[in-house]
């Protein structure tokens, strides 16, 4: 996580929030599926999210690419993982 945080050119004070954040979403297992949806991997993206993140381009049974496409997603929609996990906290998803 860290790795793909500086890759991506995204503040350090990312790494502890974007951690807490895939720790509840996947309990940081790259394989992990939800039963009741499409949600797989450490950020938990369903198909259409996997779809608009690079989608067959992007090796996701890698955690690194994972990560990246994760950041990227968590940027995009809250603005930074601090944000996430407010949303989550009241939502129990993001």
């Amino acid at each position: 996580m860290t790795k793909a945080i500086k890759e991506l050119g995204y503040p350090e004070s990312w790494i502890q929030p974007a951690l807490e954040l895939v720790a509840r979403e996947s309990s940081f297992d790259s394989n992990a599926k939800n039963s009741k949806s499409t949600a797989a991997g450490l950020f938990q993206f369903l198909d259409s999210t996997r779809k608009n993140y690079g989608g067959n381009s992007v090796n996701w049974n890698d955690p690194y690419q994972q990560s990246v496409q994760g950041l990227k997603y968590v940027k995009d929609r809250y603005g930074d993982p601090v944000k996430a996990l407010q949303f989550w906290d009241k939502n129990k998803w993001y």
